[in-house]
């Protein structure tokens, strides 16, 4: 069985993003940074809890923060998957696509990504109640330790399945595969035996790219505590830049995987 490349992959990443720069950037930016612009400007402000406010208090302040956020947050989750989908029909399309019809496919799609979400949510669910419940049952000393043992077994699994589900969105819109469970299962089967050494891919870029942006995150905030009321439009602007880059590099980094191991698996993949 052929391992996965991490170098062969980042050097596609890089080839991807190069391909219909300007249409896939002008996707990124109407689907990513816009609707990322708009809620850091115009959305709820977290609330920060009183000082000496104790652990009760502090969970109530951020289960209504996340009240409060948490629609905006699926909303341009939806709208951010759109124009994800839209730009990996066209990286990956045998034959000519336009812009016009990535997107259109991609909001054919819609059902098929919100079906996965809640495969996957739903499974994730039963994961952490299976795996922390024997803890919180007993209680004491040896519950606070299953507990434990818990958290390290869902941190593993976690980074296990990143790997394994991470080409679900390119099968979805290179195949175009409406059933959910059938884009898992292909998933699995196109990941089988590299899992870990793609979780680590995906983490070491993430990884980079999450240094870099905290590094300018910091320095933009210092500079936009100095600017009063507009240091929110500051820091929101930066942060819908962040997040349209970020979102276009995993767009690519997914695809770059799924190619890799789709050429290996099958002669049916655009070369």
């Amino acid at each position: 069985m052929t391992k996965f490349d991490m170098g062969a992959a980042w050097d596609d990443s890089i080839v991807l993003l190069r391909s219909h720069l300007p249409l896939t950037a002008t996707i990124a930016a109407v689907f990513i940074f816009l609707p990322n612009l708009v809620l850091s400007w115009f959305g709820p402000v977290p609330i920060e809890p009183a000082a000496g406010a104790s652990m009760d208090q502090v969970m109530a302040v951020f289960r209504q923060s996340m009240g409060e956020i948490l629609p905006y947050q699926l909303l341009i989750s939806v709208i951010g998957a759109i124009g994800g989908v839209g730009v990996l029909r066209l990286w990956l399309s045998r034959t000519g696509t336009s812009v016009g019809d990535a997107l259109m496919f991609a909001l054919r799609m819609i059902p098929t990504m919100v079906a996965v979400q809640i495969v996957l949510f739903v499974t994730l669910a039963l994961a952490v109640f299976l795996l922390f419940l024997p803890g919180i049952a007993i209680g004491g000393g040896g519950g606070i330790a299953l507990v434990a043992l818990g958290l390290l077994g869902f941190l593993g699994l976690a980074a296990y399945f990143w790997g394994r589900l991470s080409v679900i969105s390119p099968i979805i819109a290179d195949r175009t595969v409406y059933n959910p469970l059938a884009a898992i299962q292909e998933s699995l089967v196109l990941t089988k035996g590299n899992g870990w050494r793609i979780f680590l891919f995906m983490f070491l870029v993430v990884l980079v790219f999450l240094i870099a942006a905290l590094f300018i995150g910091g320095m933009v905030g210092v500079v936009a505590g100095w600017a009063g009321g507009a240091g929110r439009m500051v820091t929101g602007l930066v942060e819908a830049v962040v997040a349209g880059i970020g979102g276009l590099v995993s767009v690519a980094v997914s695809a770059a995987a799924y190619r890799q191991l789709a050429l290996r698996t099958s002669s049916d993949v655009f070369k």
